[in-house]
């Protein structure tokens, strides 16, 4: 258990970094770029998850497969996880090569509606080829790292490489202000990125090989479970980026640009979830494999009920402040643009944080089939929904529909993980994990905010903001059960010290 905790808090750190970072460089950014130009780079984000399909399911299972070997050095796992190295290597070429080669089918593809020059496209595009294949294998390494439960040293890397990233693209963009140049910068940046994981990586796990090596038979140990994470990854690629890829396909690069703006700002609730996940994946994998059910549901019930506390509170801000938020981050044209799309969106996220240890469980105890069929009758329902809603009300309709499919989730997968995997009561968890947060988000912040429309706009909308916040966590402390206040406490005394 202290090892679950220790990660969550390097984890959090790491987030929180990261989550500031975005937050500093996206007006800058916006600024030197301009709208549609922004919207470019955000197809770097949209490429990747759609390549994500390729991952097989992989980096998933090597997180499994690395935590549940409790042999020496993990040279159980060692035919398994350089298997899973060479096949990872081959695909980030593939994807390079195939993603340059239809450069300008790409373009023409996605980004009909644009008033930049096509020959910068196609070369952005090309760019961004040699980005995504140069990132391609950190997947890999990240999931070993996250298998040895080294999160201290996970997000060390993770925090350096995009603090390098970001600041080293903002300033390119201040001596050549320059859509390309600041592309190149990227792919730069993400060649620094793969020699630190490679080399962190090997030297933290010593059975892992330098050159290629691919087992036929621990292919098939682990082809199963590998399958199934990768449909589920297909699945929920196609439901979680269908929101962008509408926009992008049938609005314009301009709405995409301030769709990609509302996201990054939302984007914060998603990377305090996955400082949780990423922490009690490998955690609930462990207690699984040793037979410790009571352990594991210490762990998911105590990361449930965190989970709640810390996404509500970025949440019912950016639902009631988003105008405001928006106003002082960027101007008030992207306000007035973006604040109804990001409350939707914050609305979306903070419902998939919340089923999102459910999942977790779900394939970290071998039941990978519940989030797949979930996922199934989701495409049905939720893909024509969102091309009706995008086509009415554009930017707004596809952050309504993203809300909506995690509204499902919440009905649909947790129950069914609740009483299969868990053996406990959705009821239970809905009065301890989820309502009391809501019901003091939206209390909280549902009073302060038309105390924010009597005052001007300036400190007084931001200090009532910052009551908002602090009235939100007192309140809040109160709903947390004993242990886990006593597990805070503790760890907040070990930080001060």
């Amino acid at each position: 258990m202290a090892k679950l905790k220790s990660n969550i808090i390097f984890n959090f750190l790491g987030s929180a970094w990261l989550g500031i970072l975005t937050l500093a460089v996206t007006p800058i950014q916006v600024h030197f770029l301009g709208v549609e130009a922004f919207g470019f780079v955000g197809l770097i984000t949209i490429l990747q998850v759609l390549l994500g399909s390729l991952d097989l399911g992989i980096s998933a299972t090597v997180t499994k497969v690395v935590s549940s070997d409790h042999s020496h050095q993990r040279s159980a796992s060692a035919n398994a996880v350089n298997t899973a190295s060479t096949v990872y290597w081959v695909i980030a070429f593939l994807i390079a090569a195939l993603l340059w080669l239809n450069s300008g089918k790409v373009a023409t593809f996605w980004l009909s509606s644009t008033q930049l020059d096509p020959v910068t496209i196609t070369l952005g595009i090309q760019i961004i080829a040699v980005y995504l294949g140069l990132r391609w294998p950190v997947a890999f390494y990240t999931g070993v790292i996250s298998g040895l439960q080294r999160m201290d040293v996970l997000n060390l890397i993770k925090t350096g490489v995009q603090t390098l990233r970001h600041v080293g693209g903002v300033i390119v963009l201040i001596f050549v202000p320059d859509l390309v140049a600041f592309l190149i910068w990227f792919a730069i940046s993400s060649a620094v990125e793969l020699v630190v994981y490679a080399v962190t990586t090997y030297r933290l796990l010593p059975t892992l090989r330098l050159w290629p090596r691919f087992s036929l038979a621990s292919f098939k140990d682990i082809w199963r479970y590998s399958a199934a994470m990768n449909i589920i990854a297909l699945t929920a690629l196609v439901l979680s980026q269908s929101d962008r890829l509408a926009v992008t396909k049938l609005l314009s690069l301009e709405a995409l640009g301030y769709y990609s703006i509302a996201y990054n700002a939302s984007i914060a609730i998603s990377l305090v979830q996955s400082a949780i996940n990423s922490a009690s994946f490998p955690a609930f994998s462990h207690s699984f494999s040793s037979g410790q059910h009571t352990d594991l549901l210490s762990r998911y019930n105590k990361a449930s009920q965190l989970m709640g506390l810390v996404v509500a509170l970025p949440c019912f801000a950016l639902v009631f402040f988003g105008h405001e938020i928006l106003h002082v981050w960027i101007n008030a044209r992207v306000a007035d643009e973006a604040a109804i799309v990001m409350a939707w969106l914050a609305a979306g996220f903070f419902l998939n944080a919340m089923v999102s240890n459910a999942y977790m469980a779900a394939v970290a105890c071998g039941q990978p089939n519940l989030p797949l069929k979930v996922n199934l009758l989701a495409l049905v329902l939720y893909l024509p929904l969102l091309y009706g809603l995008v086509l009415e009300y554009g930017i707004v309709g596809a952050a309504a529909a993203y809300a909506g499919l995690n509204a499902y989730y919440l009905f649909t997968l947790l129950p069914q993980v609740q009483a299969k995997v868990m053996k406990q009561g959705m009821g239970i968890w809905l009065r301890v994990n989820f309502l009391p947060f809501v019901l003091v988000g939206a209390g909280v912040f549902g009073v302060v905010k038309p105390l924010a429309l009597l005052v001007p706009q300036g400190w007084q909308v931001v200090a009532l903001l910052a009551l908002g916040v602090a009235l939100y966590i007192v309140i809040a402390w109160f709903f947390l059960s004993q242990a886990l206040r006593t597990d805070l406490s503790n760890t907040a005394r070990r930080l001060i010290r």
